[in-house]
């Protein structure tokens, strides 16, 4: 039977199993259970909790997860659970309520009072950064000025709008330094775009949208021109005859940094970069290529294999960067490639519980075990197989100038990221950046380049051997 057959009987199953009792149902057990000075009741009310606040995710139920995640907070915190984690997301929901709001009493013709914009989305098309609000924007809602530090190449474009943020926005672009978005006081959002030589910056209006548009100066984009891989700086791989697809998938991105290591560097920029030198060497040698995200995008797991589904992908690969507690930050450090299976080691479940999502780690063991002997099973060879071609390529690009980079081998995984993916998939540790000298090398071009064109060879090695 083909995959996609099982993975449709398998979600039938799970659907005909969680929806079996109506969620207003348990939720009424759960609030009856939370009340009781039993352990034994505490406990079922909290996992009845769990399981509703799951399944709240999976139909994006935005008012049932807000009431699992009180419930969670208040039973866990009764058995001295430790649900840091649930009470962070629920102070989302409390500061949502808190946030500045115009009143409707302060109208234009009572008060004279203007209502304020709302900022609702941003994102980036090419080189051209775009904000759509809730209304149209007119020239004395924004403010535009610079800060242009010559001497110590320091270039600021600040936007100062008459706004407010919805919600917490992280931009980035691989092409500029810095970029922030924040609400700067009660009735101002500031945008900074700052940048270590100058930028030809323009902006417009149209309608509810401002389009920001950077030009980088030709210096600069001679060096950008080289960091992602460019004509110049072809791998020598040799181009295939075969057409290719391969999705690329930056780990994290968003609100979902991923891990933060030595000296502040996340996780979500430095695979976003790698991920985009790759794109561009794969396609040098006649490889399609796709990335799961193009910008500082939040994307779920599910999404993720779904989107590399419908391109009819060849291979699917995630890039991630590995980070241990500060305690043994200095020892840990390594590349090491994964292939989807149930964990066999202790090392791979704790890789896998910092790359696994929030969303759904309140599967429980045999579960997931479950879950995973059944999903990909007849994939596994061969993501084996390009998870070794990965780690080699990987490694003899990196050794050639690093020697002292430390091979920590194939590995397999119960990675989530990888469920689904109707093709070989492997998700790949390019190094702890909680390690001081990983971390430095991993936001150094030069290094980036050196990864992405391993991992290239590797792909392309792959499909040589496995037409």
């Amino acid at each position: 039977m083909r995959f996609w057959v099982w993975w449709v009987i398998l979600w039938q199953l799970l659907h005909v199993t969680l929806y079996a009792v109506n969620n207003e149902e348990i939720l009424a057990r759960a609030d009856a259970s939370v009340k009781s000075a039993s352990k034994t009741e505490l406990f079922r009310a909290y996992n009845d909790y769990k399981n509703l606040y799951l399944r709240a995710l999976m139909d994006e139920d935005t008012s049932l997860t807000e009431r699992t995640l009180r419930g969670i907070v208040a039973s866990g915190t009764r058995l001295h659970i430790d649900v840091s984690h649930y009470r962070k997301e629920l102070a989302r929901f409390d500061q949502a309520r808190n946030r500045v709001v115009v009143p409707k009493s302060a109208t234009s013709s009572q008060q004279g009072f203007k209502p304020l914009l709302h900022l609702q989305k941003s994102y980036w098309e090419e080189d051209r950064l775009i904000l759509l609000f809730d209304r149209e924007l007119q020239r004395s809602d924004i403010k535009y000025f610079t800060i242009l530090d010559e001497k110590k190449k320091n270039y600021r474009y600040i936007f100062d709008i008459v706004a407010i943020i919805h919600d917490r926005i992280s931009l980035s672009h691989q092409k500029i330094d810095r970029i922030s978005l924040a609400q700067y006081n009660l009735k101002t959002i500031r945008l900074v775009i700052g940048h270590s030589n100058a930028l030809a910056l323009s902006y417009e209006l149209e309608g509810r949208r401002l389009m920001i548009a950077t030009t980088l100066s030709d210096k600069d984009s001679r060096t950008v021109s080289q960091a992602t891989g460019s004509v110049q700086n072809k791998p020598s791989v040799p181009m295939l005859k075969q057409k290719y697809t391969v999705v690329i998938d930056p780990g994290h991105g968003g609100k979902d940094a991923g891990a933060v290591g030595y000296k502040k560097y996340r996780e979500k920029s430095v695979v976003f970069r790698i991920a985009g030198l790759m794109r561009t060497m794969l396609e040098e040698v006649g490889i399609k290529v796709y990335l799961t995200r193009t910008t500082d995008e939040f994307v779920s797991l599910r999404d993720r294999t779904k989107f590399a589904n419908d391109k009819k992908a060849d291979l699917f690969v995630s890039i991630h960067a590995n980070s241990v507690p500060s305690q043994n930050a200095r020892l840990a450090q390594g590349i090491e490639t994964y292939f989807l299976s149930p964990s066999r080691s202790e090392r791979a479940a704790n890789v896998a519980a910092v790359e696994n999502s929030k969303e759904i780690e309140d599967m429980n063991f045999f579960g997931k075990n479950n879950f995973l002997n059944f999903l990909n099973r007849e994939k596994i060879v061969a993501s084996n197989k390009l998870a070794i071609d990965l780690q080699r390529g990987m490694l003899a690009s990196v050794q050639s100038k690093y020697r002292d980079v430390k091979d920590n081998g194939v590995r397999e995984g119960p990675f989530w990221v990888l469920v689904g993916a109707q093709m070989p998939a492997v998700l790949v540790e390019v190094g702890f950046i909680s390690h001081y000298k990983e971390a430095e090398r991993m936001v150094d071009p030069a290094y980036q380049k050196l990864l992405a064109e391993g991992m290239t060879e590797g792909i392309v090695r792959y499909f040589k051997h496995n037409p």
